[in-house]
This record gives structure tokens, sequence and C-alpha cells, in this order.
């Protein structure tokens, strides 16, 4: 019996269509990911640190 026979390996091949449909969907979150800035915290509500340079 051979190991490799078509009928106990599956390979997936991708259509142009698939591939363009699961592209478009990174791009789109990846997109979303970028604009958001949950990380941030508000400057509304805290105060700004007064930041001075010197040199030597």
């Amino acid at each position: 019996m051979n190991p490799l026979s078509p009928s106990s390996t599956v390979i997936h091949r991708f259509s142009w269509c698939t591939f363009i449909q699961y592209g478009s969907i990174w791009i789109a979150s990846s997109v979303i990911a970028a604009c958001t800035n949950s990380n941030q915290p508000s400057t509304s509500n805290s105060q700004l640190d007064k930041v001075t340079f010197s040199t030597n």
C-alpha cells in the first residue's frame, strides 16, 4: 500500500477568488487594528508632564 496515495492526502488549493477574499479580510482587519487607539490615555482627564531638554 502506498502511504502517499491521493485518497489519503489532502492538498488545499485556493482559487484566485478565495485568495482575494482572505486578502481583503486580512487588509481590512489590519487597517481597523491600526486605526484604533485604545491604549492611549485621554488627554482631557490627565495632565501633561512638562519636559525640559538641556545640553552640556
